[in-house]
């Protein structure tokens, strides 16, 4: 069976994806759709809690191992094709019961994917520190 970050990487990785283009499409999207206007109108810097949204898409992969280990639903159910709609978790819960290595080998891309979302996000934060801290010095000189 896969680590359970296996899954949460890859809902991670969508989400982290989803918010690069919101965040880069920022001012094109408030323009078009009311949801955004409103987000905006609410609090400009709403667009920060991107960290958020990768969280709840990854949790979405995790859904099949919550409800099988609230014991919701057996193991043999949560593994259904029904629930590959949670990032193929019954696929590769099939392919990695019956390969020991390629299941190590995505625990390890899991890791190196996690890795990076959490690099990446640091580094997005301190660009917007560094702006941050570029434009409040320019307006005191």
């Amino acid at each position: 069976m896969p680590a359970k970050h296996f899954y949460f990487s890859i809902g991670a990785s969508i989400g982290s994806i989803a918010m690069l283009y919101i965040n880069v499409r920022k001012e094109q999207l408030v323009k078009r759709f009311s949801l955004f206007k409103q987000l905006e109108k609410q609090n400009s810097y709403w667009y920060l809690y991107s960290p958020l949204i990768i969280f709840f898409f990854g949790v979405w992969g995790l859904i099949p191992d919550i409800i099988h280990a609230l014991s919701i639903l057996p193991k043999e159910v949560t593994r259904t094709e029904v629930f590959n709609l949670f990032y193929f978790h019954s696929y590769f819960e099939y392919i990695e019961d019956t390969n020991k290595d390629l299941d190590q080998i995505l625990n390890w891309i899991g890791q190196l994917i996690l890795i990076v979302i959490s690099l990446g996000t640091i580094m997005y934060y301190i660009s917007l520190v560094n702006d941050a801290v570029k434009n409040f010095s320019g307006k005191e000189n």
